[in-house]
């Protein structure tokens, strides 16, 4: 199972820079849907099954599909010639390092501790990591539930009424 991590390791370092580097929008969105796998690669090694298929179904499937389709769909010829400015340049390397000082920090200070929880691993492959994700849900969490179910709502109505508007 190791040597599995520092594959998936490796493949998802290797997918993400891919996908700031890449200059095609298509080149891209493929390497995030590679990214994707590999998460859900992540989730199956940590016996999350559940969480790993639903990372198939709704990321590398449905919203890449739709980001592909935008990407297809908007006319990227004029945005081709177009420089960054240095200020661009600038900000984007002052993240690059406030990330790198976090990772660092992480590595350095919070790699040997494990996380805790009320679910252990024992628990979970007792019980069943679906039957979990259910409790949360619908106790725990049923506010936040309830509030993401109410915006996806008004987005669908607001997709709906913009598409109605165009044509």
């Amino acid at each position: 199972m190791e040597i599995l991590f520092y594959i998936f390791s490796i493949l998802i370092i290797y997918s993400s820079i891919m996908v700031v580097a890449s200059k095609s929008p298509l080149t891209s969105a493929l390497y995030l849907i590679l990214s994707f796998f590999v998460l859900a690669g992540f989730y199956v090694i940590l016996d999350m099954q559940f969480i790993a298929a639903m990372q198939i179904l709704v990321y590398a499937g449905a919203i890449m599909v739709l980001v592909v389709l935008v990407i297809m769909l908007l006319n990227l010829e004029k945005y081709k010639n177009i420089k960054t400015d240095m200020h661009q340049k600038f900000i984007s390397g002052l993240i690059f390092m406030v990330l790198f000082v976090e990772i660092a920090l992480f590595i350095l200070t919070g790699a040997g501790r494990k996380p805790t929880g009320i679910f252990t691993s024992e628990v979970i492959k007792r019980v069943g990591n679906t039957q979990v994700i259910g409790e949360f849900l619908f106790t725990k969490y049923i506010f936040p539930f309830e509030i993401s179910s109410i915006l996806l709502l008004v987005a669908i109505i607001g997709a709906y009424l913009f598409a109605k508007k165009r044509f």
